[in-house]
Protein backbone atom coordinates (compact mmCIF):
# COMPACT_ATOMS: atom_id res chain seq x y z
CA UNK A 1 0.00 0.00 0.00
CA UNK A 2 2.55 2.36 0.56
CA UNK A 3 4.03 1.69 -2.38
CA UNK A 4 0.91 2.75 -4.29
CA UNK A 5 1.22 5.76 -2.66
CA UNK A 6 4.61 6.73 -3.44
CA UNK A 7 3.73 5.46 -6.86
CA UNK A 8 1.01 7.85 -6.87
CA UNK A 9 2.95 10.53 -6.06
CA UNK A 10 5.47 9.85 -8.49
CA UNK A 11 3.15 9.97 -11.57
CA UNK A 12 1.41 13.56 -10.33
CA UNK A 13 2.31 17.04 -11.21
CA UNK A 14 5.20 18.65 -8.79
CA UNK A 15 3.46 21.17 -6.80
CA UNK A 16 3.63 24.31 -8.13
CA UNK A 17 5.65 27.13 -6.00
CA UNK A 18 4.05 30.51 -4.74
CA UNK A 19 5.45 33.44 -7.07
CA UNK A 20 8.15 35.16 -4.87
CA UNK A 21 7.98 38.98 -4.76
CA UNK A 22 11.18 41.04 -4.90
CA UNK A 23 9.93 43.60 -3.11
CA UNK A 24 8.38 45.69 -6.36
CA UNK A 25 5.31 45.84 -4.95
CA UNK A 26 5.87 46.45 -1.57
CA UNK A 27 8.17 49.63 -3.15
CA UNK A 28 5.09 50.87 -5.21
CA UNK A 29 2.68 50.76 -1.86
CA UNK A 30 5.18 52.71 0.24
CA UNK A 31 5.40 55.39 -2.67
CA UNK A 32 1.98 55.99 -3.14
CA UNK A 33 1.99 56.24 0.01
CA UNK A 34 4.48 58.83 0.62
CA UNK A 35 3.06 60.60 -2.43
CA UNK A 36 -0.58 60.27 -0.74
CA UNK A 37 1.44 62.64 2.29
CA UNK A 38 3.15 64.87 0.51
CA UNK A 39 0.22 65.64 -1.48
CA UNK A 40 -1.89 66.01 1.96
CA UNK A 41 0.84 68.17 3.78
CA UNK A 42 0.80 70.51 0.19
CA UNK A 43 -3.18 70.74 0.82
CA UNK A 44 -2.84 71.53 4.39
CA UNK A 45 -0.16 74.07 4.02
CA UNK A 46 -2.13 75.78 0.89
CA UNK A 47 -5.12 76.29 3.26
CA UNK A 48 -3.13 77.88 5.73
CA UNK A 49 -1.35 80.33 3.52
CA UNK A 50 -4.66 81.59 2.11
CA UNK A 51 -6.11 81.99 5.22
CA UNK A 52 -8.19 78.67 5.68
CA UNK A 53 -8.06 78.08 9.42
CA UNK A 54 -10.55 75.58 9.59
CA UNK A 55 -13.22 75.13 12.44
CA UNK A 56 -11.09 75.72 15.26
CA UNK A 57 -9.03 78.26 14.18
CA UNK A 58 -9.30 82.31 14.21
CA UNK A 59 -10.56 82.87 10.77
CA UNK A 60 -11.16 85.75 8.39
CA UNK A 61 -10.82 89.25 9.69
CA UNK A 62 -14.96 89.08 9.96
CA UNK A 63 -14.78 86.27 12.48
CA UNK A 64 -15.57 86.85 16.00
CA UNK A 65 -13.07 87.49 18.14
CA UNK A 66 -12.50 86.77 22.08
CA UNK A 67 -10.92 89.92 23.58
CA UNK A 68 -11.29 88.43 27.27
CA UNK A 69 -13.03 85.91 29.77
CA UNK A 70 -13.84 86.07 33.40
CA UNK A 71 -14.52 82.54 34.51
CA UNK A 72 -17.26 82.41 37.23
CA UNK A 73 -18.10 79.03 38.30
CA UNK A 74 -17.43 75.83 36.77
CA UNK A 75 -19.97 76.15 33.61
CA UNK A 76 -20.84 79.86 34.19
CA UNK A 77 -18.22 82.88 32.63
CA UNK A 78 -18.48 86.33 31.11
CA UNK A 79 -16.76 86.91 27.74
CA UNK A 80 -15.89 89.72 25.30
CA UNK A 81 -16.35 88.83 22.28
CA UNK A 82 -15.31 91.55 18.96
CA UNK A 83 -17.70 90.91 15.96
CA UNK A 84 -17.67 93.49 12.81
CA UNK A 85 -16.57 96.41 14.88
CA UNK A 86 -18.88 96.09 17.95
CA UNK A 87 -17.94 94.35 21.28
CA UNK A 88 -20.67 92.01 23.35
CA UNK A 89 -20.66 91.25 27.00
CA UNK A 90 -21.54 87.91 26.88
CA UNK A 91 -23.01 85.63 30.01
CA UNK A 92 -22.25 81.89 29.22
CA UNK A 93 -23.64 79.05 31.23
CA UNK A 94 -23.91 75.48 30.34
CA UNK A 95 -27.46 75.97 29.32
CA UNK A 96 -27.52 79.35 27.20
CA UNK A 97 -25.76 82.45 25.92
CA UNK A 98 -27.06 85.84 26.67
CA UNK A 99 -26.00 88.97 25.31
CA UNK A 100 -25.65 91.25 28.45
CA UNK A 101 -24.33 94.11 26.50
CA UNK A 102 -23.07 95.58 23.47
CA UNK A 103 -21.01 98.64 22.18
CA UNK A 104 -18.73 100.03 19.62
CA UNK A 105 -15.33 99.06 19.29
CA UNK A 106 -13.18 101.84 20.47
CA UNK A 107 -9.76 100.28 20.16
CA UNK A 108 -7.18 101.04 17.24
CA UNK A 109 -6.51 99.07 14.31
CA UNK A 110 -3.29 97.34 16.26
CA UNK A 111 -5.69 96.29 19.28
CA UNK A 112 -8.55 94.50 17.21
CA UNK A 113 -6.44 92.46 15.56
CA UNK A 114 -4.66 90.92 18.76
CA UNK A 115 -6.97 89.79 21.01
CA UNK A 116 -6.38 90.12 24.77
CA UNK A 117 -5.13 87.13 26.41
CA UNK A 118 -4.35 87.71 30.12
CA UNK A 119 -4.77 85.53 33.19
CA UNK A 120 -4.29 88.34 35.29
CA UNK A 121 -7.89 89.76 36.92
CA UNK A 122 -6.70 93.29 36.35
CA UNK A 123 -7.70 93.12 32.44
CA UNK A 124 -10.81 91.74 32.21
CA UNK A 125 -11.65 94.02 35.21
CA UNK A 126 -10.43 97.05 33.34
CA UNK A 127 -12.61 96.04 30.18
CA UNK A 128 -15.43 95.32 32.03
CA UNK A 129 -15.57 98.28 33.62
CA UNK A 130 -15.10 100.56 30.53
CA UNK A 131 -18.24 98.93 28.78
CA UNK A 132 -20.49 99.36 31.94
CA UNK A 133 -19.54 102.57 32.97
CA UNK A 134 -17.60 104.25 29.94
CA UNK A 135 -17.68 107.77 31.01
CA UNK A 136 -16.68 107.14 34.82
CA UNK A 137 -13.84 109.50 34.74
CA UNK A 138 -15.43 112.08 33.31
CA UNK A 139 -18.04 112.35 36.00
CA UNK A 140 -15.70 113.36 38.65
Amino acid sequence: MASAVAQGNATSAPMALPVVDSGVSILTTLGYLCLLLAVIFLAFYLLRRIGFHGLGGTGGKGAPRLMSRLVLGARQSVAVVRFRGRDFLLGVTEERISLLASEDADAGPDEADAPVRSSGPGSFADLLGKKIRPNRGEDG
